[in-house]
């Protein structure tokens, strides 16, 4: 059952899957839940609960799908998904106008608004370089999914010139796929982790690096979803098919 407090509805994942929060507006806060957490991400969560009973404005507000040192200079970064959108930098002053402004009148706040290299490939997703951040927009989407997307539209805009990124690059592309369609080795992980160090460390342009960095921080920080994968040859949130 959700916790439903006034207007305010938090879900988890499993039950936004199950549509419990309806047709309801919705927010996701990064870091939410961390102990090392310098952001302000739960401080800017428990401000959005209470200001949105305050303002009595239905809303649906949960924890994001995050990976994160929970220091990054940019956060707390804040999505919302029915209008594919996201924030960053939120402050306490902010609270009040996102629930007002953003939930109650459907308006962007533009000083705010979150516009990252990495949206120009999935709008969904937000990644920071820096810190190692990552996050996306949705709670249930698979992040081994998301990393075989980004590595095979990579794959696309390598010019081929070095082996190690040509090759290394194709051969992350059959280790991602075979996790994702169940048929990956018991030791696809440290053959990724592998692959993507070298791949970093032998190529010839910076560009392998700007791949396998992003690939390294989903493998890092959702490790238990590649495993699931691997072990059980099972996909939790039912987005990969085997």
């Amino acid at each position: 059952m959700s916790a439903v407090t006034s207007n305010c509805i938090q879900t988890s994942p499993a039950q936004d899957m199950l549509g419990i929060a309806g047709n309801l507006p919705r927010i996701t806060v990064c870091g939410v839940g961390k102990t090392s957490n310098t952001c302000g991400g739960e401080s800017i969560y428990k401000g959005l609960i209470a200001e949105s009973q305050r303002q009595n404005i239905p809303v649906a507000i949960e924890p994001a799908k995050c990976g994160c040192s929970g220091k990054c200079n940019n956060g707390p970064y804040v999505s919302l998904p029915h209008l594919g959108l996201f924030y960053h930098k939120v402050k306490d002053v902010h609270i009040s106008l996102i629930i007002k402004e953003t939930i109650g009148n459907k308006k962007i706040l533009f000083p705010i608004l979150c516009v990252n290299s990495l949206q120009t490939i999935r709008g969904d997703l937000i990644w920071d370089k820096v810190s190692g951040c990552i996050m996306t927009m949705e709670p249930t989407v698979c992040m081994v999914q998301i990393a075989e997307y980004l590595i095979k539209f990579h794959a696309n805009e390598s010019c081929g010139k070095c082996t190690p990124c040509r090759l290394g690059i194709q051969r992350l592309i059959e280790l991602i796929s075979g996790v994702a369609s169940g048929k990956s080795p018991g030791n696809a992980l440290m053959q990724m982790e592998t692959l993507i160090r070298l791949t970093d460390q032998a190529a010839y342009c910076a560009f392998a690096g700007k791949v396998s960095k992003i690939i390294l921080a989903i493998i890092s920080n959702f490790k238990e979803e590649f495993e699931t994968h691997i072990k059980e040859k099972q996909c939790r949130l039912g987005v990969c098919k085997f």
